[in-house]
């Protein structure tokens, strides 16, 4: 991409917001934009629609900057809707339906009214899986500094000295959304019927219960005490249950409900006749379609019958996807009121993720993560008043912005670019060519962080950082002292004489290639060419099995604290997908079943065996300092080609939407952990 290249980039973006402002225009005119088709809101519960605007700043907005249009009512213990149900005798009273000790929740702003509908938006049903995925109920979870812990759904919880055993408590009364008891008879349900079932467990993997090749047992001391015991300790089983995306669901299975599709525990015949009835295969697809497991997960929304122990519960598969309060919610608010605040989640879904954006600028959508886009940033800014809501920019650590991968297994049959990704020089000086000043303001709008953000721990070590310098001259004369000649234009030769030319396969999104594109023209001004390719979701993750590829662009994964060895594979070969090194990955994660193993005292072992370290240290500060050696091995063997920090994360609210966090730390940057809070003001 040349310089003129680079400013039709900038122009094709600018013109894309242009057709979205022209939409907002239309609408003043008169003319019809697209927005949500939504069922008609019940006017006890609707959002008012001369709610007066918050006052914001220019380019940033804050949901603490808001204003609720009345004082909220603090006097109800339980929302309206169920206060009925308790008088209408269709629900036990608030006291039976909350656990002895409740979890108390202290409000971002303020305690909150009740009542509302928190109207979203997907792109179908794998996007609404991970917009309810992100609110499930850990039994624990970290603080801001992401290496603080605390009890969540556990009332407590201890750690033996050597830390092998975890000895849980659960509350006291605490229910399932129908009421029924939520005890350590579910857990161990999940434990014998799914975990160690090697039936469901091929489709569910435990690997949240395993130390290396060995796993741990589960023991319920009563219906309010069980224990998890390791056969080595175990430093990163409270990280990885504390994650959105580790093993947060392990032990809340509702055995009351899903014994009768399993075969261990239904009738026989009864069971054969539910196969039949659903259209089955076989007990184990109707067991875990009815449990809502999917690639290891408990996160479909696809069983409204399912009882869960979340805020809400999916009472209507969509689209639109409906999710009602749960009436035995375990979280109250400092007054001692029931939670959630919000009766409803209405999630609707969209042709494509373009017309979330269109939505949320028109004020359609009442609190929206997913699918809001930086690139569109000047939009949601410009419009906020006339969509009656603002825009948060919430500092987030992960992940970075594009980040080009040298595959160190690469297994084609290239022997020559084989050898260039093995020379670190080579990798050093496809760093120095990039200008990251200007993929900033070209590509993020100027809103990431520096790459050295995401190196904390080394940010008095500035000879690690080095090659994030911009600096193409030396790029050019360590080119120059691997010996790649050049031709008559500067492009640089293989030893053939044949240009070379570096095949990047890319993750699909504009955004990546408009990335990609942008590094490009720095490695073509410092004389190396390349082939871009997009690559669909589809075909991505068979791509990466492969080995095959040279490199690859993507982004590196950059959690804080302790969260980061829960994505440690852009710092250390531990999976099939650390997108540098595979096939070291694979060798490690199958126990050296498959891949490749790397040469002893390599960087690349030596970072394998730092993992095994920290998975079986108990003190944090510990692990912290393993974490900085790894993080320093992989500075000074540059894996990647970096270009900037995380952005910030943009989220609309509406302005009688509140208690929505400015900052969103040591969780996905959309997740919502925190939403039983969120309230609506009339």
């Amino acid at each position: 991409m040349s310089k003129d290249q680079k400013l039709v980039a900038k122009w094709r973006a600018l013109s894309i917001l242009s057709l979205l402002l022209l939409a907002l225009v239309l609408t003043a005119c008169g003319a019809q934009t697209p927005s949500l088709d939504v069922p008609a809101v019940d006017p006890n519960t609707e959002e008012a629609a001369d709610a007066p605007a918050a006052e914001t700043s220019a380019g940033e907005s804050s949901s603490a900057e808001t204003e609720a249009s009345a004082p909220a009512d603090l006097s109800a213990k339980e929302a309206p809707m169920l206060a009925d149900q308790v008088a209408a005798g269709d629900l036990p009273p608030l006291e039976e339906r909350l656990p002895a000790s409740p979890y108390v929740v202290t409000p971002l702003e303020e305690p909150g009214v009740y009542g509302g509908i928190w109207d979203a938006a997907v792109t179908g049903q794998a996007d609404m899986n991970g917009f309810i995925s992100y609110s499930h109920e850990p039994w624990v979870m970290f603080d801001a500094t992401c290496s603080e812990w605390s009890p969540n759904l556990a009332e407590s919880l201890e750690i033996s000295e050597d830390g092998t055993q975890f000895t849980f408590t659960i509350r006291e009364g605490q229910k399932w959304s129908d009421g029924e008891p939520f005890t350590t008879e579910d857990v161990m349900f999940w434990y014998n019927a799914v975990a160690t079932n090697p039936d469901v467990s091929a489709v569910a993997p435990s690997g949240i219960l395993r130390v290396g090749e060995e796993m741990a047992t589960i023991e319920a001391v009563d219906d309010l005490t069980f224990v998890v015991t390791f056969p080595k300790p175990a430093g990163l089983f409270l990280a990885n249950i504390a994650f959105v995306f580790g093993g947060g669901d392990f032990g809340k299975t509702p055995a009351h409900y899903l014994s009768q599709f399993h075969a261990d525990y239904a009738d026989p015949d009864e069971l054969e006749a539910l196969v039949e009835e659903e259209g089955a295969e076989n007990w184990v697809q109707l067991f875990t379609t009815k449990a809502g497991i999917a690639q290891g997960t408990s996160v479909v929304a696809s069983n409204p019958d399912l009882p869960t122990i979340r805020a809400w519960k999916l009472t209507e598969v969509g689209p639109p996807w409906i999710l009602e309060r749960n009436p035995y919610y375990y979280k109250v608010d400092t007054e001692g009121r029931q939670l959630p605040y919000i009766d409803q989640i209405r999630a609707q879904a969209v042709t494509d993720a373009s017309m979330i954006s269109l939505s949320a600028v028109a004020g359609d959508l009442s609190n929206q993560g997913r699918g809001i886009n930086l690139s569109d940033l000047p939009l949601y800014l410009q419009s906020q008043e006339q969509g009656d809501y603002h825009v948060i920019k919430a500092p987030v650590e992960h992940p970075t912005g594009l980040t080009i991968f040298p595959n160190q297994n690469y297994q084609g049959d290239d022997e020559f670019l084989k050898s260039l990704i093995e020379d670190i020089r080579f990798r050093r000086a496809l760093n120095l060519s990039i200008d990251r000043d200007e993929i900033n303001e070209l590509i993020y709008l100027g809103e990431s962080l520096p790459i050295e953000s995401a190196f904390p721990r080394q940010a008095d070590q500035p000879e690690l950082l080095s090659h994030l310098q911009y600096d193409p001259d030396a790029a050019i004369a360590l080119l120059d002292e691997i010996g790649l000649e050049t031709d008559a234009d500067g492009n640089r030769l293989r030893p053939d004489g044949q240009p070379l030319i570096l095949p990047i396969e890319v993750f699909a999104g504009q955004t990546y290639m408009d990335a990609t594109e942008l590094v490009a023209s720095y490695f073509g001004e410092i004389g190396i060419q390349t082939s871009l390719e997009e690559i669909s979701y589809d075909l991505w993750w068979p791509r990466i099995f492969s080995f095959e590829y040279a490199f690859v662009a993507y982004v590196k994964d950059s959690f804080g604290g302790l969260t980061r060895y829960n994505y440690l594979r852009s710092y250390a070969p531990i999976s099939d997908s650390s997108y540098w090194g595979p096939a070291w990955g694979t060798w490690y994660a199958t126990n050296g079943a498959e891949g490749e193993e790397p040469a002893d005292g390599s960087p690349a072992r030596i970072a394998q065996q730092l993992y095994d370290e920290a998975k079986v240290t108990v003190d944090p500060n510990r692990q912290l300092e393993i974490l900085a050696q790894i993080e320093e091995l992989d500075l000074e063997n540059i894996w990647e080609v970096l270009t900037v920090g995380p952005a910030a994360s943009v989220r609309i609210v509406k302005n009688n939407f509140h208690n929505v966090p400015l900052e969103n730390y040591c969780q996905l940057y959309d997740s919502d952990l925190w939403a039983e809070q969120y309230y609506i003001s009339d």
